[in-house]
């Protein structure tokens, strides 16, 4: 069996005794060393897999000579102990890859703790063969040699002891997680054994055995603390499961044990870190703010884009109109029929495409421009017609239905209506790919669906119980499983092509939203649709 090689490194030469004293047992082999360059010499000769430093050596600071056994091995788990009581050293005790860190004079019970997560760490990566050790207690030599026979045939480390002092001097030198003990014993008895057990390890249980059937001597040793009462009747089976159970509920009090340690270390790094983020947060606030608001205007620059064919159209409309009413003036003109009510009409008709225009183009100068956030009243229905006038020919062109179920007399609500409107773009452009993409699936008979007509249906109500007001868009496209509608508000995740989509259309929406203290929420169901609620 591979033994975890420990080296201890201290200046004081009692605490490095004690140390070395308490940390010696069937596990580990223990290497001492008082100053760091002696503690290198010795990494470089033996294969150390955990390091116990102190921060403060004579001739080299621990947190350098931390960062030289990671350099040197990545794969040895430190340990840094100091009595400054500093967690900034901690902080950077952890940050250069110490697994763990120990204020002075040393907590043996944090200090074993500490140990186990590293042999743990050490055993995840296969650096250490490990065997649970059992120590076997009887008067009769034939049952010890007979049970250490079978346990160590099932992969087990065994002592055994003859009587109960053995047992406990074996105890007090070796690092034990199940004790197979027999109760009535000259001397020490197993109670005795099992108390003296429990006195020096947490992580460790006891299972009586005896010869004689007697159910007071059982309930006894269940109070005292024993895992388990089992008759001698050569079932060895039945031992086994005992010993494998007792030492299930070990691994799981050592789990307990690390997981607290864990997140206690957590805790107070997370406390102090959050002393300096409030600061660093204060001061970039500012910034933040203005990293949000780019990050919106690009979102919005960039459904512009996704837009500019429909928009194209849009303009190409009035602009048709104005070219056929010119053309006819001319032949008006040339034919000597141009009357002052034709030159009336066809100037208003002019007029008219050009303040068509005038418009959209408003409208887009509008929507891009990058200004501070200014919340004012905002009639929602309002707001989705806006959407709908950027989107309108994309949706028409692509034959896709649009149902406007509006409630009249909606209550406004507070906001920057231009980021709302953005909202419905988003939200309704999602709809349109959704739809979209069904249909193309359809045709390609992977998802038949006769007389499939996509749409899209826009809803707002008051909600009288929440007082508030909600949005919900529903689509009959292509819907989404759980895995991925539970991720669609993150940042950046995206299920088309790379390069086809940023992935921040909804978690863009999903800020929006926030910002304005609202909620938004998906539903959706793979083949059906989606349907995204929003109350403002």
């Amino acid at each position: 069996m591979n033994m975890a090689n420990i080296l201890i490194v201290d200046d004081d030469k009692i605490i490095l005794e004690q140390l070395s004293k308490y940390v010696k047992n069937n596990f580990y082999k223990i290497l001492l060393a008082s100053n760091g360059k002696t503690a290198l010499k010795i990494f470089d000769k033996e294969k150390i897999d955990i390091l116990l430093i102190d921060v403060k050596l004579p001739d080299i600071n621990g947190l350098d000579l931390l960062q030289k056994i990671k350099e040197k091995n990545r794969h040895c788990e430190v340990i840094i102990t100091t009595g400054f009581g500093s967690l900034e050293v901690a902080i950077e005790s952890l940050k250069k890859g110490a697994i763990d860190y120990i204020e002075k004079p040393v907590d043996l019970e944090e200090l074993t703790t500490a140990i186990g997560r590293a042999i743990e760490k050490l055993l995840e990566k296969k650096e250490l063969l490990y065997k649970n050790t059992i120590l076997v207690i009887d008067d009769d030599n034939w049952v010890v040699q007979y049970l250490k026979q079978f346990l160590e045939k099932e992969g087990y480390k065994v002592f055994t002891a003859n009587c109960g002092r053995d047992g406990v001097n074996i105890l007090e030198n070796n690092k034990v997680e199940v004790i197979i003990t027999d109760i009535l014993m000259e001397g020490m008895d197993g109670i005795e054994v099992l108390q003296k057990a429990k006195s020096l390890y947490n992580d460790i249980e006891c299972i009586m055995i005896t010869a004689h059937d007697d159910q007071n001597l059982a309930v006894k040793s269940l109070r005292a603390g024993a895992f388990d009462y089992i008759i001698k009747d050569g079932n060895l089976e039945k031992m086994l499961l005992s010993v494998e159970k007792a030492i299930e509920k070990v691994n799981l009090c050592r789990n307990r044990l690390y997981r607290n340690r864990e997140q206690k270390i957590t805790s107070e790094i997370i406390s102090k870190l959050n002393e300096k983020l409030e600061k660093k947060i204060e001061e970039r606030s500012q910034e933040l703010n203005q990293t949000q608001t780019q990050l919106f205007q690009t979102s919005k620059l960039a459904t512009l884009g996704e837009m500019s064919a429909g928009l194209a159209h849009e303009m190409n409309q009035p602009l048709g109109g104005i070219v056929l009413i010119t053309k006819n003036l001319q032949k008006l003109m040339e034919r000597g029929e141009l009357t002052e009510e034709e030159i009336d009409k066809k100037l208003k008709d002019i007029n008219e495409c050009v303040r068509r225009m005038s418009k959209i183009i408003q409208h887009i100068r509008t929507f891009a421009r990058q200004d501070t956030l200014k919340f004012i009243s905002v009639d929602i229905n309002k707001t989705i017609d806006s959407a709908l006038s950027l989107l309108g020919e994309q949706l028409r062109l692509r034959e896709i239905e649009i149902v406007k179920e509006f409630s009249d007399n909606l209550p406004d609500v507070t906001g920057e209506p231009y980021q709302i409107e953005q909202v419905w773009i988003n939200l309704i452009a999602n709809a349109r790919v959704a739809v979209d993409e069904k249909q193309k699936k359809n045709k390609e008979n992977l998802l038949y669906i006769k007389d499939y007509k996509k749409k899209i249906i826009i809803n707002t109500i008051y909600n009288k119980k929440l007082k508030k007001v909600q949005m919900i868009i529903s689509d009959n496209g292509m819907g989404m499983k759980e895995e991925v509608s539970t991720k669609a508000f993150e940042p950046f995740f995206t299920t088309k092509e790379v390069g086809k989509a940023t992935g921040l259309g909804l978690a863009i929406s999903y800020g929006i939203i926030e910002s304005h203290k609202g909620k938004i929420e998906i539903e959706s169901r793979e083949g059906e649709g989606t349907s995204i609620s929003v109350l403002l």
